[in-house]
């Protein structure tokens, strides 16, 4: 027979509970932002390995060397190429409307911008709202900018102290289950780090490959179109896509040649690193199956926006390999009894 004080603490766990869903539910945000985070200091601790083996530095201490050389160089980097960047960009933005109009003009669908111009017009605010139009697009871009910094900063702090955040997570467990708690939580780290590590390759080396390709067609600012190509294969699927459609549209405009060209190059990058570069990375790391990191980019997307784009595929990474744990941790026990 259940007793009065059972029933209520039962409610009283359950109303716990259903704050606690709520809670996060209002900080989601806070959440993924903790979560790409630990990304940073997983991908500082990658980095940080084979330094602290040429070094002989503790891998912890060789974490600020690390830290310094990566945010350094994207700094020199950004200064030595950010003008060439800049100038691309901004050439690239200013050519966008001329593709356009070439593209209706040569696929006789004048008129279709005029159209979208029209009912973009009409669902624009009105002159009483357009002030508070530009004070929210002005407040989101700063809650952009201050995200990536507390990511940034945050995944210094915890590149720098790893093991005083374990102890933080793991007391959130009993003491009896702390110890499986920590075998998983440690295989969970080691295939986010070994996807963190072949997803930079795959960025980086489809970004050299872009460039390449389009320098050879003759696309102009092509060393822009690259960079966006090689940050869009973060985003699986959904990004190669996005970083084509603005180089094949340019590349219209100077002839359905160039175009077919200029869309043989994306679709042989992506063929490259679908056949090739990914098969060899994935040796050792989590294999997500095509249509699971589709839709799962969708539903993050669809429930917390840009920031579920981006982050969708670790998230799916961690949920993949903390079934894999505990499965693995099942098997065990199963074998032992």
């Amino acid at each position: 027979m259940v007793s009065d004080r059972d029933v209520a603490r039962r409610v009283a766990i359950a109303c716990i509970v259903i704050a606690l869903a709520w809670l996060s539910w209002k900080i989601y945000d806070v959440i993924l932002q903790v979560f790409a985070a630990c990304l940073v200091s997983l991908a500082l601790h990658a980095l940080a390995e084979p330094f602290a083996k040429w070094t002989r530095f503790p891998e912890r201490y060789a974490v600020i060397p690390v830290g310094i050389l990566v945010f350094g160089g994207l700094g020199l980097a950004l200064y030595l190429f950010g003008s060439t960047i800049q100038v691309q960009v901004t050439q690239l933005v200013n050519e966008l409307p001329s593709a356009w109009a070439e593209f209706e003009q040569r696929f006789h669908l004048e008129g279709l911008g005029d159209d979208l111009l029209k009912r973009a017009e009409a669902a624009a605010p009105s002159s009483d709202t357009l002030l508070s139009v530009v004070q929210g697009f002005t407040s989101n871009l700063f809650q952009v900018v201050l995200g990536v910094f507390l990511v940034v900063v945050g995944g210094i702090y915890f590149a720098v102290s790893p093991e005083l955040y374990r102890r933080m997570f793991l007391s959130l467990w009993r003491p009896s289950e702390r110890p499986t708690a920590a075998r998983q939580l440690a295989m969970v780290s080691e295939d986010l780090r070994h996807f963190l590590k072949a997803q930079l390759i795959a960025m980086v080396v489809v970004g050299v490959l872009t460039f390449i390709g389009l320098t050879i067609v003759g696309v102009p600012s092509s060393l822009a179109l690259a960079l966006f190509a090689g940050l869009a294969e973060f985003v699986p699927m959904i990004g190669p896509v996005m970083a084509a459609a603005p180089a094949v549209l340019i590349a219209l405009t100077m002839g359905a040649d160039t175009g077919l060209w200029t869309l043989l190059v994306f679709v042989g990058v992506q063929q490259a690193e679908s056949n090739i570069i990914t098969p060899l990375l994935q040796q050792r790391m989590v294999s997500l199956p095509p249509a699971v990191t589709l839709f799962a980019v969708v539903a993050f997307g669809s429930i917390f926006g840009a920031l579920g784009v981006v982050l969708a595929t670790p998230l799916t990474v961690v949920a993949f390999a903390a079934f894999k744990a505990h499965s693995e941790q099942v098997a065990e026990e199963d074998a032992a009894a």
